[in-house]
């Protein structure tokens, strides 16, 4: 069956330690749709059946999810493997990338390596359901048992950090 339409996409994310889950229902037609999940940059197949039927099994793992300390979000940051995955599943093949050495701007998502930060560091990718955004990854810090003072300079910290390896970058993507 040939989508025309991108999948509808729920990111759900979990803190300590962090894990990122994504739900999709793909299909045109409201009679044959299928739910799939991925998970660690795995995509799996639930089910299929008609749009019904795939959202009440969408509900019923949200509920689930949700019950194991995942919460909604609208994007979760993850490696390029791992958004690469997402990205493939959801009907997308290439990306816009503006960079000097590229002069059409387009290239295809399997040959694009991402972004590399400053001092060789990694950008991190997040995917909204419309749009890509890049930004350098921070090394790990912890704001427990800091007071709200400590916490406030330690975030202005990560922010000199982030803007000193690169910029954010918000990327436009092609079927």
């Amino acid at each position: 069956m040939l989508l025309t339409t991108h999948p509808t996409l729920l990111t759900f994310v979990k803190q300590g330690p962090y894990e990122v889950r994504h739900l999709l229902i793909a299909g045109d037609d409201p009679g044959a749709k299928t739910l799939s999940r991925i998970v660690s940059g795995v995509h799996t197949e639930i089910a299929a059946g008609t749009q019904y039927e795939m959202q009440k099994r969408e509900g019923e793992l949200v509920k689930q999810w949700s019950s194991e300390g995942f919460r909604k979000q609208e994007q979760a940051f993850e490696s390029w493997s791992l958004t690469l995955t997402l990205l493939t599943a959801m009907g997308y093949h290439a990306i816009f990338d503006p960079q000097p050495t590229n002069p059409i701007n387009r290239v295809l998502l399997t040959r694009w390596a991402g972004r590399t930060a400053k001092n060789g560091g990694e950008y991190q990718y997040a995917f909204d359901g419309n749009r890509l955004t890049a930004q350098p990854k921070l090394p790990p810090m912890s704001l427990k048992g800091k007071t709200p003072v400590e916490s406030a300079k330690a975030i202005l910290e990560a922010s000199k950090i982030s803007d000193s390896l690169g910029p954010t970058i918000t990327f436009t993507l092609a079927d």
